[in-house]
């Protein structure tokens, strides 16, 4: 994994997430497992028991990227319904739990090997993205607050 970000850009946005209170990834745990159910308790289902149990899918690796701002998880995958065929992928997600990428089923690599070496393809410039998703969070809220405030008024409360 790559990113066009500097150093200096780096602490800039992990403050900026910490001013709102944004758990950064870590390492959890020396089980990938574990180490990706923690990290991602609250943030994606992606590595709940029921979500690996009906994909049948394995955490092979995980581990946390960029002093905590990405996190990767490594799978093996069913391809097909019988889990007679099995890949290789590495999903990448950010704090809030957003899969930023992740190759389909049909692109899964035949070992962890070489979903490492597509993973390490991917580039990412992380200040434009958490500036974009926070810009994107702020639009939520504001539409969540406004609702608020129509459904106080409509009690009668100014």
């Amino acid at each position: 994994m790559k990113t066009t970000t500097t150093e200096i850009e780096i602490k800039k946005i992990q403050k900026a997430l910490a001013a709102i209170h944004i758990r950064l990834f870590g390492c959890e745990s020396c089980d990938p497992k574990t180490n990706a159910q923690r990290n991602l308790c609250g943030r994606t289902h992606y590595v709940d028991e029921d979500t690996l149990r009906f994909h049948k899918s394995r955490i092979q690796g995980s581990g946390q990227h960029f002093g905590g701002l990405l996190f990767t998880v490594t799978c093996s995958d069913a391809i097909d319904p019988d889990n007679r065929r099995r890949g290789f992928r590495v999903a990448v997600f950010d704090v809030f739990g957003t899969c930023i990428t992740r190759p389909s089923l049909a692109e899964a690599s035949a070992s962890s090997k070489a979903a490492h070496k597509v993973a390490e393809e991917f580039e990412i410039d992380l200040l434009q993205h958490y500036q974009e998703a926070l810009k994107a969070m702020l639009k939520r809220k504001r539409t969540e607050w406004s609702e608020i405030e129509k459904g106080l008024s409509l009690l009668g409360v100014k």
